[in-house]
């Protein structure tokens, strides 16, 4: 089987080239996986994107205006960066547009005078409250192809693959460790010194 450059490979032909090229101990299993999670979460990033662009919003600013919309108060930057699994120096980013838009206020930190708590603003609220019925059936359409067992199992699948990969990977689960720079990963500044 070779490259074909008038179309896209199936993850099956992707994986056969490998075995063939790698041999026959090569476990398949994987890199099918793999191929199978990375696509996935390009079309599903994918689909988000065309839903949101009318909106002008992108998939981690709607992902913090849901988290902070359930939060029961104003949150820190860290376990905001935590809860949406985004990097602080991306986050900043983020909030700062949100927060320019009026989607996000920023607040004092009475525990800590150096710092601001986040909390979702009127407009975010807003504008969740008229997109997110939406969204939800938007949701549910993109997985029509699952039944309710099989979307429970992939949800547990999942979790547990999540879990495996927080404890076997040598970063930290919400990334602030390393910071990819050129290509190359090193390590980021002491949290207590990342200035919000």
């Amino acid at each position: 089987m070779a490259l074909r450059p008038d179309r896209p490979q199936s993850i099956t032909e992707q994986v056969a080239l490998a075995a063939n090229h790698e041999g026959p101990d090569f476990d398949t299993t994987v890199l099918g996986l793999t191929l199978a999670m990375v696509r996935t979460a390009t079309a599903f990033e994918r689909a988000h994107a065309v839903e949101l662009q009318p909106h002008g919003l992108n998939t981690a600013q709607l992902n913090i205006l849901t988290v902070l919309d359930r939060a029961p108060e104003p949150v820190t930057m860290g376990a905001l960066g935590q809860a949406v699994s985004v990097r602080p120096a991306n986050l900043t980013g983020v909030v700062n547009e949100l927060a320019r838009r009026g989607y996000v206020e920023r607040i004092s930190n009475p525990n800590d005078r150096r710092s601001f708590l986040i909390q979702i603003g009127k407009k975010g609220r807003a504008f969740l409250r008229k997109f997110l019925p939406g969204h939800w059936a938007y949701l549910h359409k993109l997985m029509d192809g699952l039944t309710p067992k099989q979307k429970a199992q992939l949800e547990s699948l999942l979790e547990r693959f999540l879990a495996s990969i927080e404890q076997n990977s040598p970063s930290t689960t919400d990334g602030s460790d390393l910071l990819l720079f050129r290509g190359r990963a090193r390590p980021n500044r002491r949290k207590d010194q990342v200035a919000w």
